[in-house]
């Protein structure tokens, strides 16, 4: 049976994937100065049926994105995104909260009724969607080049991160110009990250067409993200071999509204319920000991929400308004530190991380005599610390596994929880119940890393 649902306009049928764009544009926008028109609280399908309609969908878009990334201030007890319930599955962060289904993510035993993983994984595929539509909306008026490139790159990255942090089995469904569902297949992993790389090719056909540098790194970070993700080491290093060293796209956040406002900021700061790890489950690394200039923080002499767990605040974060970086040079440098390491050439791979610490005042290392493997190890941690709380840890984590070869128990958080009970083997998130009227749902395909 084919489930259809229209709305209809003078100009004819708007697809599913626009008319969730404009049921959920409202507040939706990351970045203050994309909206201009003359009643924020009239959207109609006219109006965006224009070229200004394409920035209003693309400002929709950015901020579905945004939310489920970081999480917002909005919702009863704020909203957690992507980023800090992957930060509790890997060692980034301990749970000092009450809620049950975060408390799931930080012992690695999350249901697939998880209602906080099932928001992320709505808000994920509502920002893919929304970036579909915008895509289809400014092919109609003849391209936007500029626009298609940053929005394939979005939906590239929603792909690749469902891959990075979701158990195989993520079907990704759409709606055709006449508005009828097209139910999703689930996917692989190894799918999804080909087909993130599609995406980022288009992306970066369009970047170059709009003569966008900016938009064109973005897109070669996020394909060579997804290459490191299906194991392929120097073609990544190859991709970003261009990307200067200064290079940034950030996710932008604001304070004028509060689902605008860094999620982050206001589950650690605010809310005190993500607390920054050190040493968690005997493998995680040493975010507070090490004090590291990359990883600040402060606390520990007060308790978190939940009344029982010594709070200690990141300070990567110190406003609703701070943004968070999505692609940057330092990720690009970091890959082709990886392709080093994974050539187990010590020499290269010191010279680039000691020019990445120079930048923050850390002295240089020495990795003579280094194995491969140590390499390695010494590379993913310097990594957690470049890229902490940036949606990238837990993803690198299954990576030692899946792609090195490194033992499970040797790499996450293992043995006795702090809170009591163990640190659950599995190192996935489910695909949601809510996914089961989806008829070709299957749940997770396979749980490997």
């Amino acid at each position: 049976m084919k489930n259809i649902i229209k709305i209809q306009n003078k100009r004819g049928t708007w697809p599913l994937s626009v008319l969730m764009a404009v049921l959920l544009l409202f507040g939706a926008t990351s970045c203050d100065n994309l909206l201009n028109v003359v009643d924020p609280d009239i959207v109609t399908p006219e109006s965006l049926n224009s070229e200004a309609g394409v920035q209003t969908l693309r400002a929709g878009s950015l901020g579905d994105f945004a939310v489920a990334m970081s999480g917002s201030s909005a919702g009863h007890g704020a909203t957690t995104g992507l980023i800090v319930m992957s930060g509790l599955m890997s060692d980034e962060y301990d749970y000092s909260g009450t809620f049950p289904t975060r408390r799931e993510a930080d012992v690695r035993n999350v249901q697939n009724t998880n209602f906080s993983m099932n928001r992320i994984y709505g808000n994920m595929h509502r920002a893919r969607a929304s970036a579909e539509a915008t895509i289809d909306l400014a092919q109609n008026f003849g391209g936007v080049p500029a626009v298609e490139s940053e929005m394939q790159s979005i939906v590239g990255y929603v792909y690749l991160l469902f891959g990075e942090t979701f158990c195989a089995g993520v079907p990704f469904s759409k709606a055709t110009a006449d508005g009828e569902i097209i139910f999703g297949e689930p996917l692989t992993t190894q799918q999804m990250f080909e087909t993130a790389i599609s995406w980022f090719d288009e992306a970066l056909i369009n970047a170059n067409a709009a003569s966008d540098d900016r938009l064109a790194n973005l897109a070669r970070v996020g394909k060579a993200r997804a290459q490191l993700g299906l194991g392929d080491i120097s073609g990544a290093a190859a991709t970003v071999a261009s990307v200067p060293d200064d290079f940034e796209y950030l996710i932008e956040h604001s304070s004028n509204s509060r689902r605008q406002e860094n999620g982050i900021y206001t589950m650690t700061a605010v809310r005190r319920q993500f607390s920054i790890a050190d040493g968690k489950g005997g493998n995680g690394l040493l975010y507070r000991s090490a004090n590291d200039p990359r990883t600040p923080w402060d606390g520990g002499d007060t308790f978190g929400q939940d009344d029982i767990t010594l709070y200690y605040n990141q300070l990567k974060y110190t406003s609703p308004s701070d943004p968070v970086v999505l692609a940057s040079g330092i990720e690009a440098r970091l890959i082709e530190a990886e392709a080093a390491a994974n050539n187990g050439d010590a020499a290269a791979v010191a010279s680039i991380h000691d020019a990445l610490r120079a930048t923050v005042g850390l002295p240089p290392v020495d990795l003579t005599g280094m194995a491969k493997e140590q390499l390695l190890k010494y590379h993913f941690d310097e990594r957690a610390f470049w890229l902490y709380s940036t949606g990238h840890r837990h993803g690198d984590m299954r990576r030692m596994v899946r792609v090195y070869g490194f033992a499970k128990e040797n790499v996450f958080p293992w043995g006795p929880y702090f809170k009591g009970g163990e640190y659950d083997s599995n190192v996935t998130f489910p695909v949601p119940q809510s996914e089961a009227n989806n008829p070709n749902y299957a749940g997770c395909l396979n749980s490997d890393p």
